[in-house]
């Protein structure tokens, strides 16, 4: 809703006041190079103590991220890995000690930086999710097409794909025991389901790494 950072913080500053703010995603390619990221950082710091700071880039720059990793933001992250996933991946940088950062990104940090880094793992996996379910999920559920829309482009009948939709929204919450606020719709709880993060991925992408 703002056109620059500036006017973020100042929107920031009048709507926000006195709210306990977690977590500010910042697109870096905004930013003309590293001194106004960290100027940016430093305000956003000082008006909201203790709040992570995502920052999203669409292509990598050592020298923004070794910015971003000394004004102690929680994860620097490539926007194309992390896609849909972006609510999924705030939260995983909020909880994690280590600066965050996405696959594609990991061996140009450690190497530049020579920083230990948690790696973002890749969306979740739902075994009993089938290839016609998992589509028509993406489709109405990701992208927010319209059954009717879906049921043409997959060659089915609109109630086929009502279907697929129940069963998906079944399996999702029966694999998945995260706990969402009332407030959070069966469509929205479903879209963070199945756009979350595979924890065991991270555990395992840790045991393959030698020891530091």
């Amino acid at each position: 809703m703002a056109s620059s950072y500036d006017e973020m913080i100042e929107y920031m500053a009048e709507e926000c006041a006195g709210t306990k703010l977690d977590a500010v995603t910042l697109n870096t390619d905004l930013v003309r190079n590293p001194q106004e990221l960290r100027t940016v950082m430093d305000k956003i710091q000082s008006q909201f103590v203790g709040v992570h700071i995502i920052c999203l880039a669409s292509s990598p720059d050592v020298a923004i991220a070794q910015t971003a990793y000394e004004m102690g933001a929680s994860a620097y992250l490539s926007r194309e890995a992390v896609d849909l996933g972006v609510a999924s991946a705030v939260c995983f940088a909020m909880v994690h000690p280590h600066f965050t950062v996405t696959e594609d990104l990991r061996d140009l940090i450690e190497q530049k930086l020579g920083v230990c880094v948690s790696v973002l793992p890749g969306r979740r996996h739902y075994a009993r999710l089938t290839p016609r379910i998992e589509k028509a999920l993406w489709l109405c559920v990701v992208e927010g097409m319209p059954a009717e829309l879906a049921a043409e482009e997959m060659g089915v009948s609109v109630s086929t794909i009502r279907s697929y939709i129940k069963e998906g929204y079944r399996i999702l919450e029966a694999e998945d025991d995260t706990h969402f606020p009332i407030s959070v719709s069966p469509a929205e709880r479903a879209f963070l389901r199945f756009t979350a993060l595979d924890e065991e991925e991270l555990l395992s992408l840790a045991a393959a790494r030698p020891a530091a």
